[in-house]
């Protein structure tokens, strides 16, 4: 009797270790089926939505310079993105062929920007709000850019690229990233300005900016 005890325990043993791998194999192939990886805990995924960055090209008296500075990501133009990719109404207006990050300003003011800045609507969403003036004369008038959209796997990046030409003189030192074609605007949310070293230009002198969107996903 005890032999039959033995081989009934290890018969359990068998069934219960059976089960186990069953339940195991079929965890893994319901992960593989869902994601298409076979380490159903390797599929986590961390997301870089949104980076900015900023260069500027001038050409003064035929001579071009080109340098790249350092730029502030606000948050208020952070939120608009979030929401709009949560479904969620944006600040100001909905994503629309006059609704977007895709129109540059202008500013001759230095203040630094902080990404707390309050950034939005007709009083505060101008270049270098809330406390420098934008530029709407003079050739500066903020206007759309060219976009050039992302492609294929990550990492890539998206551009806005617009060359301004100074009809007067005029100085400028900060640019923006701006989602209206117009200052003043109620509906403005700047998503992220950089500041430079003031650049003095001439009539006819050209000044060509660069804002980069990177975007990185795994």
């Amino acid at each position: 009797m005890k032999f039959l005890r033995v081989e009934w325990t290890k018969k359990r043993g068998s069934i219960a270790l059976g089960a186990t791998v069953l339940v195991v194999s079929a965890f893994i192939l319901g992960g593989y089926v869902a994601t298409g990886n076979w380490n159903p805990w390797g599929n986590r995924h961390y997301y870089q939505v949104l980076n900015a960055n900023f260069q500027e090209c001038h050409t003064l008296s035929g001579v071009q310079t080109c340098t790249a500075d350092h730029n502030v990501l606000y948050n208020t133009g952070a939120l608009w993105v979030q929401q709009v990719t949560s479904g969620e109404a944006p600040t100001g207006c909905a994503p629309s062929t006059t609704c977007g990050f895709k129109y540059i300003a202008m500013s001759a003011g230095t203040t630094a920007p902080v990404a707390t800045d309050v950034t939005t609507g007709a009083t505060n969403g101008d270049c270098g709000k809330p406390t420098d003036t934008e530029l709407t004369t003079n050739g500066f008038a903020r206007a759309v850019g060219t976009v050039t959209d992302i492609s294929g796997s990550s990492p890539k990046s998206s551009t806005v690229v617009l060359t301004f030409t100074a009809t007067a003189t005029q100085a400028v030192a900060k640019s923006c990233l701006v989602n209206q074609s117009s200052a003043a605007n109620a509906n403005n949310v700047q998503l992220a300005t950089a500041t430079f070293t003031s650049i003095t230009l001439q009539n006819l002198d050209t000044i060509t900016i660069t804002w980069t969107i990177a975007w990185t996903w795994s």
